[in-house]
């Protein structure tokens, strides 16, 4: 979302802050009271449409991290037990494949990390490993926990790209959600404008309230009450 309608947001904000607070008073106008109500429904939705979609991306985005975590502690325990059989073997390709150290594996981004564990673990299948493997006790059931951590890495990192893509998408829907609360806020501030006559420090305080707070970015004009 654009950094003039992140802007707007905290705006409605501030002003269903003030209607809220200001309830009793904004109910000598039964349209100001009927149009603040309209206003906080609309603003909760927004907020709500808003907020699920972080949750949403912070959640599968913490799943990636605890997957890796796993596979960072429990990889070493293979890659050097596959080391002593490469080089017992005299298998140059499979001792190049296993001897990367852990800083070079936390440096390797997600897409390449997962492919090189992936490559460990096919590795460690192969018929002439398998036996020596298990004369160091490690049997194919023993490396199920590796095989886990592998497929929830591999099941969170695409889901966190396709959820930040989403969030992209529902970036438009969230500004014509947007679009429509501020539509609300003006409809409110002709109904408020009763309040010059009926409240004047009410008023006031509601003007005061409907400015915008400009926290950078692009800009735009917004409508205010006069």
């Amino acid at each position: 979302m654009k950094k003039f309608k992140e802007d707007q947001l905290v705006m409605c904000g501030q002003v269903v802050d003030f209607v809220t607070k200001n309830k009793e008073a904004i109910a000598a106008s039964e349209a100001a009271e009927q149009q603040a109500q309209e206003l906080a429904s609309t603003y909760a939705l927004v907020a709500q449409a808003q907020g699920s979609a972080v949750k949403r991306t912070k959640t599968l985005a913490q799943d990636a991290q605890t997957a890796k975590k796993t596979l960072l502690e429990l990889l070493p325990a293979l890659l050097g037990p596959l080391e002593r059989i490469a080089t017992r073997l005299g298998d140059n390709d499979l001792l190049a494949s296993v001897t990367l150290s852990s800083k070079q594996l936390r440096k390797l981004r997600p897409l390449a990390f997962g492919a090189v564990v992936q490559s460990v673990l096919d590795s460690a299948a192969r018929p002439a490993v398998v036996p020596e493997l298990g004369k160091q006790g490690l049997k194919p059931a023993t490396l199920q926990p590796l095989r886990d951590a592998l497929a929830a890495f591999q099941t969170a990192q695409p889901a966190t790209r396709k959820t930040i893509n989403e969030r992209v998408v529902a970036g438009a829907a969230l500004e014509d959600l947007l679009d429509e609360l501020m539509g609300e806020v003006r409809q409110l501030d002709s109904d408020m404008k009763a309040f010059k006559l009926l409240n004047r420090e009410l008023y006031e305080g509601y003007a005061q309230a409907r400015k915008l707070v400009t926290t950078g970015g692009t800009s735009e004009k917004v409508a205010r009450p006069v």
